[in-house]
């Protein structure tokens, strides 16, 4: 789970190490500077997207 700032980051990465179809989720951007109420609302709208990753990743790559 990344934040959209750096997907262009994770895409590279997934590709340097091989595995460019692994699944990333990625969020708004900022999470760190914001408050909690706000994460844990940013939190809802994806935990559905997250799950799917977890239980079938090979299916979920690139979520946004």
């Amino acid at each position: 789970m990344i934040t959209h700032a750096f997907e262009a980051l994770a895409k590279s990465e997934r590709e340097a190490f091989g595995s460019p179809d692994h699944p990333v989720l990625i969020v708004r951007h900022p999470i760190g500077t914001i408050k909690l109420e706000e994460v844990n609302r940013q939190a809802e709208t994806v935990i559905d997207k997250l799950i799917e990753i977890l239980i079938e990743p090979e299916r979920k790559a690139n979520v946004a």
